[in-house]
């Protein structure tokens, strides 16, 4: 029995570390100004952030298409694999309750298991990279599903965003969060609830006290923190990325930190100046 992990591209992981561990991505689109274009493939984070703020509404997300999944969950059938399909928080879009849909229709639906991360960028991407050392373990799937399960519940997400305009315009939060923040000119702390959806937890005054409070965060929380791999994601802002990764490494023995581009989809969604940070706690 072996299996075969599949992400959607808003995991953010990097695309030459799932070539490496034989990640299988499926791309989503993102249509800018009435042209559709496919994430990973037709678009990517270092053309798409320079442009962000000329476009002339904002950029509109969508599930992959039915027939791209079909065919990424059947080409890894036909090799002989079982299918784990890992996709983005059922509580931020439908490409779950999609996946489940697109299952059924294939040859082999028993040999294919649709996971919902309950998350968004590299947090969910880490879900997918732990998923994928179990079942290269696992004895079978159950055995690897609660394994897999328990890495999704203890994932922990804290974000900070330059402002929350771009979440409350497509209606990710409240506007009152959104109202709040631009009102006292606050730079917003957001984490991802345990039904996978964005919450306001805190405001800070300063983009340096908004990244000082990711890192206490992570400083109180973390388990085990020797074996594990976090990460950080960012929105065209790599050098608070790595400024936050040394300011992990000097205070937190982690076993090793990747830091990834928020894509085009996620990015959509949070615009430039985020930074991400996800452990397990």
């Amino acid at each position: 029995m072996s299996f075969v992990v599949l992400v959607d591209s808003s995991s953010d992981l990097p695309l030459e570390l799932c070539r490496i561990e034989g990640i299988v991505v499926v791309p989503m689109p993102v249509s800018i100004d009435g042209k559709t274009y496919n994430e990973g493939i037709d678009i990517f984070p270092n053309e798409f952030y320079p442009r962000f703020t000329s476009f002339k509404e904002l950029p509109k997300t969508s599930q992959p298409n039915p027939g791209t999944l079909k065919d990424a969950y059947e080409a890894i059938l036909a090799q002989g694999h079982e299918v784990v399909a890992i996709h983005l928080s059922s509580g931020l879009s439908s490409t779950y309750n999609t996946a489940q849909i697109v299952r059924d229709m294939c040859s082999q639906p028993d040999k294919i298991h649709i996971i919902d991360s309950l998350g968004a960028s590299l947090g969910y991407g880490l879900i997918a990279l732990r998923a994928n050392e179990i079942l290269k373990k696992a004895t079978s799937w159950k055995e690897a599903e609660s394994q897999i399960l328990l890495v999704r519940q203890q994932m922990r997400y804290v974000i900070t965003l330059d402002t929350l305009e771009y979440l409350v315009k497509g209606g990710r939060v409240s506007k009152t969060a959104g109202f709040l923040g631009g009102l006292l000119d606050v730079k917003p702390i957001l984490h991802m609830t345990p039904d996978g959806r964005l919450e306001p937890i805190a405001k800070v005054r300063s983009r340096k006290a908004a990244l000082k409070k990711l890192l206490d965060y992570l400083q109180a929380e973390i388990r085990n923190p020797e074996s594990q791999v976090i990460g950080i994601s960012h929105s065209a802002c790599p050098e608070e990325a790595q400024s936050l990764a040394e300011e992990i490494k000097l205070t937190v023995s982690v076993k090793d930190i990747i830091i990834s581009d928020i894509g085009c989809v996620v990015g959509s969604h949070t615009g430039p100046g985020t930074i991400a940070l996800f452990y397990q706690r």
